[in-house]
């Protein structure tokens, strides 16, 4: 289970030295084992910056945040939380390494983490096994990543990811720059392999339809804060806070246009 305390993240503003602007206000939830939950808003409400202190890419400024009971700040290293958190960024393109191979891209992870050692038929055998699920064909394996598409590119991430088989999966926007219908086969994908792996997924998007059609739960941010949670019918059906109603009008008159 993925717990997070009171988390709250803070910026100096550089125009005024002493001012301090607050990107993520006293955020709390749960996620247990297994289940996605869906957090949406505007564009700069914090999302991002909420995933990045998961992910132990940022240090928060207050509050706690907990894998499984054990605090990750008390975790040896960075590299232990991402073996167990994966984040996977909004444009995959710039999530690989451009001088690199999309086969050595797939086992950099192996490499990183000492996975298999010097066992060159393991990691040969777990690659062969991620492009499986990832659905990865060999014809990418030999191409760079500005040889493929952002699909393809998006599918290398998800591969990347699954090397390390993590508990936790972020998903930050990881449709946003594709094609709609390489949209509903990325999510479709992303689906099946919780399904096979049992993630916890945490996805962040500004698009409704999309976390309506994924989530369990939803939480609705905006300025930094938590206004309101629930199950996803439930808020869009229902909306209580005002931001949230005006978010739930704005996504209805948008798909009626």
């Amino acid at each position: 289970m993925l717990e997070v305390k009171n988390l709250t993240r803070e910026f100096e503003n550089r125009l005024f030295c002493r001012e301090k602007i607050q990107a993520v206000k006293q955020v709390s939830f749960r996620a247990e084992r297994g289940m996605t939950l869906g957090i949406a808003g505007n564009s700069g409400c914090g999302k991002s910056t909420l995933v990045r202190m998961i992910a132990g890419l940022l240090k928060p400024t207050e509050g706690e945040i907990y894998l499984d009971g054990m605090r990750l700040d008390h975790m040896k290293s960075r590299r232990e939380i991402s073996r167990k958190i994966q984040l996977i960024f909004q444009h995959p393109e710039n999530a690989l390494d451009p001088s690199m191979r999309i086969r050595d891209s797939l086992l950099e992870p192996l490499k990183i983490h000492g996975i298999c050692g010097r066992n060159l038929q393991g990691r040969q055998e777990r690659m062969e096994k991620v492009m499986e699920q990832a659905h990865i064909g060999q014809e990418l394996l030999s191409r760079y990543p500005h040889q493929i598409s952002g699909g393809e590119a998006q599918r290398v991430c998800i591969g990347r990811m699954l090397m390390l088989e993590p508990e936790v999966v972020l998903l930050d926007e990881p449709t946003s720059m594709l094609d709609v219908s390489v949209q509903a086969y990325i999510m479709n994908l992303l689906k099946e392999l919780q399904a096979q792996m049992g993630f916890t997924y945490i996805v962040i998007s500004h698009d409704l339809e999309v976390l309506c059609s994924v989530c369990d739960e939803l939480l609705i941010m905006n300025r930094g804060e938590i206004l309101e949670r629930g199950n996803p019918e439930q808020i869009f059906q229902n909306p209580v806070h005002p931001f949230t109603r005006e978010l739930v009008e704005a996504f209805t008159y948008f798909i009626k246009k």
